[in-house]
């Protein structure tokens, strides 16, 4: 990070990072199934655990 922020104008850097997170975020929520009030069984099956 120091590197970058020597090397690019700081808005660039975090921008970057911004855009980053905004990638990391849309994986998530398309491939990380939702587990709220689902029984632990389920999951395992879901995930090809159990």
């Amino acid at each position: 990070f120091p590197r970058m922020v020597a090397s690019f104008p700081p808005g660039y850097v975090f921008s970057f990072f911004t855009g980053m997170m905004v990638l990391q975020l849309l994986w998530v929520k398309t491939m990380v199934p939702e587990t709220k009030g689902v029984p632990l069984e389920q999951i395992q099956k879901q995930l090809g655990i159990a």
